[in-house]
């Protein structure tokens, strides 16, 4: 039974959709007779000859597509690309600290309309100096720039809550909402070293044990019977406990003291002979010097001592002696020929003593007259000696 195949009638231009040769690769060893409306009695069937080729079973390549079939696969694409872009936006929505405004654009195609989000860059922050400020401070100034803070707390010697380090470094540009980890000094309870027993060490020795328990070490030399070089005394004492990095002072032997002075005592010494004085002086080890001096004293006496008896002298120091030389020699005023009391004035003005004797005499102008003197004027005599003057007696 001949039957004619159902062919589609001749299309529009308007409908016509034309798939380029780069969509879809045809090997050149296909050839593909036009499409016609086929002859009376024709089957209908389009044939596909391929050269040097065994004829084998009618082929359709690429399938004939119809514009809603079109539609249809690109609707599915755009469902299957759309879907994913939505659910990552969504969540990247979620991570953001604030929302950010969008701007929706239509994108329209033949039945189709579509809504794009276009995502707005958050503003950029500089990271402030931050290292040796207080957490509250450091805190306030990341707050400014929209930074979140982080903190990190570690033992320090500086002050509680200073902040010793900082992540990001200063001058890192980032974005609003990134978080900056803060290194800050917790309090701490400071340790405490024992101070171990140096006294009777050598120095070298003591100061190594000190420095091996974390402690500081100052020397002091002093005099002492100790052996030199040796630890006489420690500041803090023994089994004391104190911060480390403390000093403590050592007090260290050094040479030996001189002895001690031997202190002798003066003795009386005045009205001795000079060479007894002397003599005593020298038994007891100490030293003399002599000055001589005019008095009545007899010649060679001690009249004066320095220092007095009963001062302490240091072995070797000396004792000055004042020792006299005898009574001062003055010449005698010849009085002879003066009456009694004008003799006797002018004598004793001199120095001397008066003593007189009487005379007798017959002679009146001769009474109360100095006839003779002894020793004779002129002569030079010790002060303070005696002039015996005879005066004349009348009757």
């Amino acid at each position: 039974m001949n039957r004619t195949p159902p062919y589609p009638p001749e299309p529009d231009d308007s409908d016509d959709v034309t798939i380029a040769d780069d969509e879809w690769q045809v090997a050149e060893q296909y050839r593909v007779e036009p499409r016609t409306r086929p002859a009376a009695g024709d089957e209908g069937t389009i044939v596909i000859q391929q050269d040097n080729v065994p004829q084998g079973p009618v082929r359709r390549f690429p399938p004939d597509l119809g514009p809603g079939l079109l539609l249809a696969l690109l609707g599915v694409l755009l469902i299957v690309v759309l879907v994913p872009a939505g659910i990552w936006l969504a969540g990247r929505d979620d991570d953001e600290s604030a929302p950010t405004p969008t701007t929706d654009t239509v994108d329209t195609t033949t039945a189709t309309t579509t809504t794009q989000r276009t995502p707005t860059t958050p503003a950029a922050s500089t990271v402030p100096e931050l290292t040796g400020l207080t957490l509250e401070e450091a805190r306030a100034l990341l707050q400014q720039e929209n930074l979140v803070v982080r903190i990190r707390r570690i033992a320090s010697e500086g002050p509680a809550g200073e902040v010793l380090e900082q992540s990001p470094e200063p001058g890192a540009r980032i974005s609003a909402g990134t978080v900056v980890v803060l290194t800050v000094s917790k309090a701490s309870i400071p340790e405490r070293v024992k101070v171990p027993s140096v006294e009777g060490l050598l120095t070298s020795e003591a100061a190594s044990l000190l420095r091996q328990a974390g402690l500081d070490v100052e020397l002091r030399t002093i005099r002492s019977s100790e052996p030199e070089g040796t630890v006489v005394n420690q500041n803090p004492g023994p089994d004391e406990e104190v911060a480390p990095r403390t000093i403590v002072l050592l007090e260290i032997a050094g040479p030996p003291p001189p002895p001690a002075p031997v202190m002798i005592e003066v003795p009386r010494l005045v009205g001795l002979k000079a060479a007894e004085a002397r003599s005593q002086l020298l038994k007891l080890g100490l030293r003399f010097t002599q000055r001589p001096v005019e008095s009545t004293q007899p010649k060679g006496t001690v009249v004066r001592q320095s220092p007095p008896a009963g001062t302490e002298l240091r072995k070797s120091q000396a004792v000055l002696l004042t020792v006299s030389t005898g009574p001062a020699r003055v010449s005698v005023p010849d009085v002879i020929g003066l009456d009694e009391q004008a003799a006797r004035d002018e004598l004793e003005a001199a120095g001397f003593e008066v003593q007189v004797d009487e005379q007798a005499t017959d002679v009146v102008d001769e009474s109360g007259i100095v006839l003779d003197q002894n020793p004779a004027g002129g002569s030079s005599q010790p002060k303070g000696s005696v002039v015996t003057i005879t005066v004349g007696l009348f009757g």
